[in-house]
């Protein structure tokens, strides 16, 4: 699971693109989120098969938005939905090459 993936994420202010870099050992996952013009590490997610679970902050000026994500990895596709308190955010994405 390794690796630099584009992405979109709808939020309530439209779509918006980034990426999401993953660093996989063992069953653990951490890494970090790059969007809304900012990059918001994260840790303490996990893995199983090709599904995916990691919370974080997203930072935007003064604003930090707390989320939890989950997902799943097919090929090189990402589904996933961070639950936030504005509501739930969908992400889709490729692997970058």
């Amino acid at each position: 699971m390794n690796g630099t993936y584009n992405i979109t994420m709808q939020t309530p202010m439209g779509l918006e693109k980034g990426t999401i870099t993953f660093m996989q050992d063992g069953d653990a996952l951490s890494g970090s989120l790059n969007i809304l013009r900012g990059s918001n590490a994260f840790s303490g997610g996990h893995i199983e098969g090709d599904a995916f679970e990691f919370s974080g902050e997203i930072k935007k000026l003064i604003t930090k938005i707390p989320y939890t994500a989950k997902g799943l990895i097919e090929g090189n596709h990402l589904t996933a939905v961070a639950d936030t308190k504005y509501g739930k955010l969908s992400i889709k994405g490729n692997r970058a090459e």
